[in-house]
């Protein structure tokens, strides 16, 4: 029970600072070019710098010798829920222009933007390496995998070319990653200048994501929100299939604690946001996309306290 209690009220504490975020939208403090600059910021500066930061503080020699194991969990995991996606999407008989959305929306989960305040909040600071390990695979499927099938939902053509891994690895974030490995390694400390400013881009990152997440549930629109049958069956691998086949995985993996609730809760998180941008670009099935992510969220604040009961 009091593992519970503690679940609702990091839950509450994160749905609010995301209410903060609906309320500004609401109130229109927040529009379209302050939504595009936080973003911007958070993936070009802000999670860069969290990357660092938490890998110089938190990582160990004991966790780099797991994170073989810990990042084949997360590729086998979002490898599988791919495939899974497929067959139910042909089985459902879903329109090509909504197959590739539907596909990413149930592999794919928000690990950053929810899913490490959420772990933050349930875990503390500690479990944010994981989230990081957990985050270098699922982005590298996002921008890869999970953009070319949109873009073939939208074009009726390939997505995947040389141009989609050159975007990643411009991707500052991947980068910080690798970075923070090399650094514990070669055991260098950054200086404490530097590492007290990555602190502070750290610290920014949790209210900073939770009110864009907010701004966005407003700029959907709680009114559009409907559960049909492919909707259903997102939630379902969101919230079901993947947490339970991260688990197997877990198991299989011989991973176990904190490492193992963190990435079960991080594949437990709602559909990536990036889902509905790259959707709106590549004409793909913007609506369904935007419901998905919206819908998702939501839910998850009611999810988690009940997954923690489990865990």
């Amino acid at each position: 029970m009091e593992t519970f209690l503690h679940a609702v009220s990091s839950v509450t504490l994160i749905l609010l600072l995301t209410m903060v975020g609906y309320i500004c939208g609401a109130r229109h403090w927040m529009g379209a070019e302050t939504k595009a600059f936080i973003s911007k910021f958070l993936q070009t500066i802000a999670v860069p710098f969290m990357c660092i930061y938490s890998l110089q503080v938190n990582l160990s020699q004991d966790l780099l010798a797991q994170s073989g194991g810990m990042l084949l969990n997360t590729f086998l995991c979002c490898v599988l829920n791919f495939v899974l996606a497929f067959l139910i999407g042909r089985l459902l008989k879903i329109p090509h222009r909504s197959l590739g959305v539907f596909m990413v929306m149930c592999a794919l989960s928000n690990c950053v933007f929810i899913g490490l305040a959420m772990c933050t909040e349930l875990f503390g600071e500690v479990a944010r390496p994981y989230v990081m390990i957990y985050y270098c695979v699922s982005t590298s499927f996002t921008q890869v995998v999970g953009m070319a099938l949109i873009r073939w939902s939208g074009t009726n053509e390939s997505g995947l070319s040389w141009s989609s891994f050159v975007r990643l690895l411009k991707m500052p974030t991947i980068w910080a990653v690798v970075i923070g490995f090399l650094l514990m390694l070669a055991d260098v400390q950054l200086p404490s200048l530097v590492l007290t400013f990555a602190r502070y881009m750290n610290n920014l990152v949790t209210p900073l994501a939770l009110l864009l997440t907010g701004y966005i549930i407003h700029e959907i629109g709680l009114k559009s929100l409907r559960i049909d049958v492919p909707m259903a069956v997102v939630l379902l691998f969101r919230f079901l299939f993947a947490p339970a086949l991260c688990f197997l995985l877990c198991a299989l993996f011989g991973i176990t604690g904190l490492a193992r609730s963190v990435f079960i809760v991080e594949a437990a998180m709602p559909v990536v946001t990036q889902t509905v941008v790259a959707s709106a670009e590549y004409g793909a099935d913007e609506q369904f996309a935007a419901q998905g992510a919206a819908i998702s969220t939501l839910a998850c604040f009611i999810v988690t306290p009940v997954l923690m009961l489990i865990l």
